[in-house]
């Protein structure tokens, strides 16, 4: 191989990194990294008559770490591995990336009524956050009451405000629902406070929808 083309090949090397750090995307970043750590590669192996083994071990293990950093990031941003019913349900939470959504379902546990089963008790607190994902729901506060179809939170104000209930909720026979505890769920915000920005703007987005059905505002808020 001549000068001119070992020349290249680190020019080339150099030239990605610059671009890859120029990147405000952090998988063009890494790709890109990625691409100029080939290159070197290629350089510490013809560059003088042996090749350069610690320069070319050492930015072994650096590729190596960056493509273990790639792969998270395209697993934070991509779907592949949900299975059919967790993809079903991550279409009601899009505020949140595939990432964070994997992070809250293993934090919760998926439950079915196998009866009628009550979620809250107006005026009394909560210690769970709930997602009914099929109904039906029904919801009371005083003299009023609603049933709904399904796929909505409950409890979600109690969560973030620590209030009692403002409403009774029940759940009919075959009812489906995500579970998380208060706690836990603080835990996990706290280790990823993006989270809990998504999970505000998730929490909006529902109550939005719950208003748009002109379900009662008052049942809204349990």
């Amino acid at each position: 191989m001549t000068l001119t083309t070992v020349s290249l090949v680190v020019y080339a090397a150099a030239l990605l990194k610059l671009f890859g750090l120029l990147a405000r995307d952090e998988l063009w970043l890494r790709l890109l990294l990625l691409a100029s750590t080939v290159l070197y590669q290629v350089y510490y192996l013809i560059v003088a008559d042996a090749p350069l083994w610690d320069a070319f071990v050492t930015n072994a293990i650096l590729g190596a770490v960056n493509l273990m950093m790639i792969l998270i990031v395209i697993s934070e941003r991509t779907t592949v591995g949900m299975t059919k019913d967790a993809m079903q349900m991550f279409r009601s939470f899009d505020m949140l990336t595939p990432g964070q959504f994997r992070r809250l379902l293993k934090a919760g546990s998926v439950e079915t009524a196998g009866g009628w089963m009550r979620l809250t008790n107006e005026g009394e607190a909560l210690d769970r956050l709930y997602f009914v994902m099929s109904g039906p729901i029904f919801i009371g506060k005083g003299d009023t009451a609603a049933e709904i179809a399904g796929k909505m939170f409950v409890g979600e104000i109690a969560y973030l405000k620590g209030t009692p209930a403002s409403a009774t909720v029940d759940l009919g026979e075959g009812s489906q629902f995500v579970a998380w505890d208060h706690e836990r769920l603080r835990k996990l915000e706290a280790r990823w406070p993006a989270l809990r920005v998504a999970m505000v703007a998730q929490f909006n987005t529902d109550l939005m929808g719950k208003v748009a059905e002109s379900m009662p505002m008052n049942a809204a808020k349990s």
